[in-house]
């Protein structure tokens, strides 16, 4: 792959650990004599002799690759601002489970000297679009790299949610809400609601209700190459509209969303030796408890 000569740095979070990294990082670039960006969020956070560039645009036109610092929603918040460029990412994992940020604290040297010379491999991930529409009109629309999802703000009642795909009408959803989930997104809030667990590769939107009403209302995988239409019919609904936990509106009855995979895609960093099996084996624990379970079945039977 390209040689990187040049990474911008995000961090939002003023810990401890984050300025360990931030200064890590900084040390590594002065040995390397490798040019490093701080995003303006960082000022506060690295030392005066870091170069903090004055805006986002500054620092998305200055790296050529980004690093983020901080748990998946860092990342996602990473993946927004560059997701109109061909930049890629990698996320070092200062939070919790961390799909998308799969770097360790005490790697990052040798993760950022295999981007530099070109030791790894880019993959490219579906962005959705969202776009609200109200009384015909265009309101706002929304970039998202995990999930557009609609749920309750704070009134404990069920919604009701008409669901079209392409001009199919699917059903009224009588739900806490709807996730409309790429498959990078399959291991965030859609699997938390029940939803399947999709190959990032697979071309697909999971459309996912959150406590359906009815048990028989179950998580739904569609082709990407149609758009999906909701359709708010609550008089009072109480609802937001998110994407990716970051951005969010307030809906109101009869707004229509428009959710479509328009081309744009985001590039994630993977070093050779990563892959998306053995992440979930890591991740999400699998095998675990059935080889603990035989160990204890050959003790029992050494005994």
């Amino acid at each position: 792959m390209k040689q990187i000569n040049s990474f911008g740095i995000v961090a939002f979070k003023q810990t401890e650990q984050v300025q360990d990294v931030l200064h890590r990082i900084l040390t590594w670039s002065e040995q390397m004599n490798v040019a490093v960006y701080f995003h303006p969020y960082v000022k506060n956070i690295i030392s005066s002799d870091a170069t903090v560039t004055a805006t986002e645009k500054e620092f998305i036109e200055s790296s050529e690759a980004l690093v983020s610092v901080g748990g998946d929603g860092t990342f996602l918040s990473v993946a927004r601002m560059c997701h109109l460029t061909d930049k890629p990412i990698v996320g070092v994992n200062l939070g919790g489970l961390g799909f998308l940020t799969d770097i360790s604290p005490g790697d990052i040297e040798s993760t950022l000297q295999n981007i530099r010379t070109g030791n790894y491999n880019t993959i490219s991930r579906m962005i959705l679009e969202a776009t609200l529409l109200r009384d015909n009109q265009t309101i706002t629309s929304f970039h998202a790299l995990n999930d557009i999802f609609i749920n309750r703000i704070n009134i404990p009642k069920l919604t009701s949610i008409s669901a079209w795909y392409g001009n199919d009408f699917i059903t009224d959803f009588f739900a806490d809400g709807i996730i409309v989930a790429t498959p990078n997104g399959s291991t965030a809030y859609s699997l938390a609601a029940g939803g399947p667990i999709v190959e990032p590769n697979v071309k697909a939107f999971l459309l996912t209700p959150i406590c359906p009403h009815s048990l028989t209302e179950r998580p739904v995988i569609l082709p990407s190459d149609k758009s999906i239409r909701l359709v708010i019919n609550d008089k009072n609904p109480n609802l937001l509209l998110s994407a990716d936990g970051l951005d969010s509106v307030e809906l109101q009855s009869g707004d229509e969303i428009i959710i479509s995979y328009g081309g744009v895609r985001s590039n994630l960093i993977q070093l050779m030796e990563t892959s998306y099996f053995g992440l979930l084996r890591r991740k999400l624990g699998w095998g675990k408890g059935y080889k603990k379970s035989n160990e204890v079945m050959r003790g029992s039977e050494s005994a």
